[in-house]
């Protein structure tokens, strides 16, 4: 059990990969004798905290206007020195930017994760700050740290986001959810999870244009979109027009909920990016990979490492998500049984290896540690 505090800082809580990660972080930080402290504008995510005991500040980490980025960091401060915070872990732009200035006014080092590829612009430019260690979600995040914002590679960890293992597990009761949503047994559903904001939201629509073909073969397919952002009434009123012209729901809208493991153990294919395509993976859903950066199609053992080297993005891939090309791997998956089992156990068993909860928080642990030492031996990197 160490005696350490730490404060996360995040831009929100609501259901995106990075706040789901920073939620199962803070968590599994608590079991091992930790003070953990979050720090964000709030979101839906709050309740899963009060559940476990972690305490939340509510702060406008959101928002870069002069006013909110003084508030949060006189807030920040404030938290610092209240409970003795060891060390802060800012898992955004604003947050970390907003953190260098709570460690000049009260010491206190900070560290920061980047969860994807930044903009380079001017104005988020002047917003961009990295700490005294940065963890990189992936090999390509890495590389673009070090070469558009010049950041020394040696400071640089390589720690995938985490997955509770316990949490998503195949064996989770998802029927009174296939109930709600009016999921029968004898359906084909592919499930698609994401902030269904700007490009994300266009994949949705492309998994819409492509059911016509998919219903060809398999006329009981239905498709679930979970999540909300600026493209829903979009998505929405495409649903329902196809929904109208095939005599039945065939596009389900569930909006943004929390209870991700059951809705995607209803899936017979998974569509997403990044911490979804790993959370499938750990449900053993097969899994295609497609996002507005790219289209990798079906996860296999024989491109697992490449994809996991851009962060299951797409990235990498010289292939646009297009509905002909989700169409056909989708048919490929629902046609062949035993090849989606298969690949299920893969993935299980990869998230297992390369990807737990436990593993990374280990690492994580690890950089903390670094820092600190430094810290007590007055070494400022």
């Amino acid at each position: 059990m160490e005696r350490l505090t730490v404060l996360l800082a995040l831009m929100a809580l609501d259901a995106g990969g990075a706040e789901t990660h920073a939620v199962s972080l803070a968590q599994q930080l608590k079991k091992r004798g930790i003070r953990v402290l979050i720090a964000s504008h709030g979101g839906k995510l709050t309740a899963e905290l009060e559940k476990s005991g972690i305490d939340h500040f509510t702060l406008p980490l959101h928002s870069k206007t002069p006013a909110s980025l003084i508030y949060s960091a006189m807030g920040l401060s404030g938290i610092v020195k209240k409970y003795g915070v060891d060390i802060i872990h800012a898992h955004a732009r604003i947050p970390a930017w907003v953190s260098q200035w709570v460690t000049y006014y009260t010491g206190c080092p900070y560290i920061t994760t980047s969860h994807g590829i930044y903009s380079t612009n001017w104005g988020m430019g002047f917003l961009t700050t990295w700490g005294r260690r940065v963890i990189a979600v992936s090999e390509d995040v890495k590389a673009h740290l070090v070469k558009n914002f010049k950041v020394d590679a040696g400071k640089i960890s390589i720690i995938p986001n985490g997955i509770d293992m316990e949490k998503f597990n195949p064996s989770v009761d998802s029927a009174a959810v296939a109930k709600d949503l009016g999921i029968g047994p004898e359906d084909y559903i592919i499930v698609y999870v994401s902030r269904l904001m700007g490009a994300r939201g266009e994949i949705a629509l492309r998994l819409i244009e492509a059911l016509p073909e998919i219903q060809k073969d398999f006329s009981s397919v239905k498709l679930i979109v979970v999540g909300d952002g600026d493209r829903y009434e979009v998505i929405s009123s495409m649903a329902e027009k196809y929904n109208s012209s095939a005599g039945g729901k065939k596009v389900v809208l569930t909006g943004a909920r929390l209870d991700t493991p059951c809705l995607m153990n209803l899936a017979d294919v998974a569509v997403g990016v990044g911490r979804v395509a790993l959370e499938a993976m750990a449900m053993e859903k097969p899994v295609i990979i497609a996002g507005e950066a790219g289209f990798s199609g079906i996860l296999t053992p024989e491109n697992f490492e490449g994809a996991m080297k851009h962060n299951f993005s797409g990235r990498g891939s010289e292939r646009k998500t297009e509905a002909s090309l989700l169409a056909k791997s989708i048919k490929q998956l629902l046609s062949n049984d035993e090849e989606c089992r298969r690949l299920g156990k893969f993935g299980r068993q990869a998230v297992r290896k390369y990807f737990s909860i436990e593993v990374m928080t280990d690492k994580i642990m690890e950089v903390y540690h670094q820092v600190l030492e430094e810290e007590n031996h007055g070494i400022n990197r």
